[in-house]
């Protein structure tokens, strides 16, 4: 491959790693904007899902992302004043949140297990690695 050519293709590919992380970051700012949600740069960069220094490399962009940052956020809709639809809602939270914290508890209890068993397995290991090492030496000599 030529110098030039693989010059060109290397220019190609970083101005489409460019182009896509534009499109990231001014997506992201118009979600965020629209659902009302914080804006920040490193919000931004979580939400589009890169880095800070992207969202740098482009000033036009942090600018943007900065004056939506002072913009004041639209307000969502007001919440009802019908007791029965804010019980409901608060009946149906409740549940998600336990559903949520017993997944949770079920998660970390396994993963718990697996650190034990894997601590298990590794004093396993070095001590076998012990053993040997202990064979090996009374071979030698």
């Amino acid at each position: 491959m030529s110098a030039p050519r693989s010059i060109d293709g290397l220019r190609k590919s970083t101005d489409e790693r460019r182009t896509t992380a534009r499109k990231k970051i001014t997506d992201a700012l118009r979600d965020m904007k629209r659902k009302g949600m914080v804006i920040n740069t490193n919000a931004v960069a979580r939400y589009a899902n890169v880095a800070r220094k992207t969202i740098y490399n482009h000033p036009d962009l942090f600018d943007k992302i900065q004056a939506a940052r002072t913009a004041p956020r639209p307000r969502l809709s007001a919440p009802t004043d019908d007791p029965g639809s804010q019980s409901s809602i608060v009946a149906a939270l409740r549940e998600q949140l336990r559903t949520v914290k017993h997944q949770y508890e079920t998660e970390l209890t396994t993963r718990r297990a697996e650190i034990k068993q894997l601590n298990a397995d590794l004093a396993a290991a070095h001590g076998e690695i012990h053993r040997l090492r202990s064979a090996g030496a009374g071979n030698s000599a």
